[in-house]
C-alpha cells in the first residue's frame, strides 16, 4: 500500500504515513505471540520507513492502542472491561475510539511535520504501568 501511495504523497504539501499497531507491539500476552509479533512488525516497518522517506519529507508514525472500548472488545462483560483497566492501566478506564482517532488527526497535521519515527501508545498508561 505504501509503494501505490508514495507518487501522491511524494505531491503531497503534508505527506503522512500512519500505521496502527497494539499495545502488543511493545509487550505482550502469554498465547498472542503471532499477533504480538505482528504488531512489533508493525512497530519495525514505521521506523524504517521513517528512516527510507524522511529525506523526502514524509513523516511516518504508529499509534499502539490498548484497551479500546471497540467491537474488538465487546466478547467481555463490563465487570471484566472494569477490573482489567483499573488493575492495568493508570487511567482506570477503557479507552475511547474518538481518543484514538484524535492522536491520528494530531500525527496528520502540519504542526507534527518534524514528528517522524515515533511508536505512539494510545492505551491510558497500560504500557507506562506494566513496563
Amino acid at each position: 500500500v505504501v509503494r501505490a501511495a508514495l507518487p501522491s504523497l511524494r505531491n503531497s504539501a503534508y505527506p503522512r504515513i500512519l500505521n496502527i499497531a497494539s499495545t502488543e507491539a511493545l509487550g505482550a500476552t502469554k498465547g498472542d505471540s503471532a499477533y504480538a509479533a505482528s504488531k512489533a512488525g508493525v512497530a519495525g516497518l514505521t521506523r524504517a520507513l521513517s528512516v527510507d522517506l524522511g529525506p523526502e519529507g514524509i513523516t511516518v508514525n504508529c499509534i499502539c492502542p490498548g484497551p479500546i472500548d471497540t467491537p474488538m472488545t465487546q466478547f467481555a462483560s463490563a465487570e471484566d472491561k472494569q477490573l482489567f483497566a483499573k488493575r492495568r492501566t493508570n487511567l482506570r478506564r477503557y479507552g475511547q475510539p474518538e481518543e484514538v482517532a484524535q492522536m491520528s488527526l494530531s500525527l496528520c497535521l502540519p504542526g507534527a511535520s518534524y514528528i517522524t519515527g515515533t511508536v505512539i501508545p494510545v492505551d491510558g498508561g497500560l504500557v507506562a504501568r506494566n513496563a
